[in-house]
């Protein structure tokens, strides 16, 4: 049995402009649903750039998740949002296909 069969996600997309600078690492980026100050999804991207790079990426995190944040801990476990990276929730969509009677 698949435990993600059992919990509702939606999926957010993580947008920004990584800075500019020297390519040594990468890191690790939590999603923090702010709200229950629980770790909720993660993104890993380099540190540095060469050149201005822009990113778009969908993470899923679970679908009760509330005010979402994205960052980094620092020595001391305290969260530093990361300034050039936003989270965005997704878009309302409308229903496709079949959604009742059509009231002829």
């Amino acid at each position: 049995m698949s435990y993600t069969a059992s919990f509702a996600v939606m999926e957010v997309t993580v947008r920004g402009v990584l800075p500019i600078g020297d390519t040594t690492e990468n890191v690790t980026y939590f999603i923090l649903d702010a709200v229950k100050s629980s770790i909720v999804g993660q993104v890993i991207l380099p540190k540095a750039v060469k050149r201005s790079l822009a990113v778009a990426l969908t993470v899923k995190v679970p679908s009760s998740a509330g005010k979402l944040a994205i960052g980094t801990f620092d020595d001391g476990g305290n969260f530093q949002v990361a300034s050039f990276l936003r989270v965005e929730p997704p878009a309302v969509q409308s229903p496709g296909g079949a959604v009742g009677a059509s009231g002829r």
